[in-house]
């Protein structure tokens, strides 16, 4: 849209007039706007709530998506044969197909907001359960050991960094089971069509707080990754291990060095693994490193 008086684009739109506003000029435009809003005022959340007609939006966290209608008590004279309409609606609300995904979704978001992880996550999660269950690939794996994976999973499709050997932990599963786990979630996610956006970098504000390193070490580590990254030095290795040999070599060089075993011990890895990147990284780098 351009003004009318001066042909400026730098319009604004005043929502409670309902009109627009030339900034370059203040001139307001007269023409009848239709209002999007609500027919009905309310000043108090109560009021809001109570005039409101519409419900809560879409979600795959729920079995039936969230659409489903609530029997409710108020301003109703027959207490005792509502108490009875809400108990039948929700015996009939999950059908007996459905029970599996229910038990599924409800341990899920359970698991999910003990990890405190956000609602977006938790939707990556529970479109990725339904796809197993509806593919019958649920089948012969261990509850917790695939919802562990869906998680985690999760998590690296929304860049949020969780380290395999903590959901590992956390839930008492042996390797073989969260591999196994882990394939299936993999096999889904291709239909899906999601995939893991996590870089190493995401990895490193973690490792150095947990062992109490400057700001400045975190800086110069995810520096040197990000330089790792972009040139494909980082193709078919650890993220985990990855960051934790630049924390590891820029300590070193700054000073304020962590031996290999504290972080090892602090990510739940192998000193090995991180001696290993190290060296790879050293080598692409030609960095002489003097103790």
């Amino acid at each position: 849209m351009k003004c009318k008086i001066c042909g400026s684009e730098s319009l604004i739109f005043d929502r409670e007039r309902g009109i627009y506003v030339c900034i370059n000029c203040a001139s307001v435009d007269d023409e009848p706007l239709i209002d999007q809003g609500p027919e009905w005022r309310a000043y108090t959340t109560e009021d809001k709530v109570e005039r409101e007609r519409t419900g809560s939006p879409l979600t795959a966290k729920v079995h039936d998506f969230g659409i489903t209608t609530k029997i409710g008590y108020t301003k109703i004279k027959d207490r005792i044969k509502v108490h009875k309409l809400r108990l039948m609606q929700n015996k009939i609300r999950v059908s007996a197909r459905e029970r599996k995904l229910v038990t599924y979704l409800s341990v899920l978001n359970s698991e999910a907001s003990k990890l405190n992880l956000p609602e977006h996550v938790k939707e990556t999660a529970s479109i990725l359960i339904r796809r197993l269950i509806e593919e019958g690939k649920a089948k012969r794996v261990e509850m917790y050991a695939l919802i562990a994976a869906v998680i985690y999973y999760s998590c690296q499709v929304n860049r949020i960094p969780k380290l395999l050997n903590e959901i590992k932990t956390l839930y008492s599963l042996s390797q073989a089971d969260l591999w196994k786990a882990l394939e299936k979630v993999q096999e889904v996610a291709k239909s899906v069509k999601v995939k893991p956006n996590v870089t190493p970098i995401e990895y490193i504000p973690k490792i150095t707080e947990r062992l109490g390193l400057p700001a400045y070490v975190s800086t110069k580590a995810s520096e040197l990754v990000d330089i790792m990254y972009k040139n494909g030095l980082t193709s078919g290795k650890g993220y985990t291990a990855l960051a934790a040999a630049s924390v590891y070599l820029i300590s070193t060089l700054m000073d304020v060095k962590k031996t290999q075993k504290e972080i090892a011990d602090s990510l739940s890895i192998t000193e090995v693994t991180i001696r290993n990147r190290y060296r790879e990284i050293i080598k692409a780098f030609d960095i002489e490193v003097k103790l």
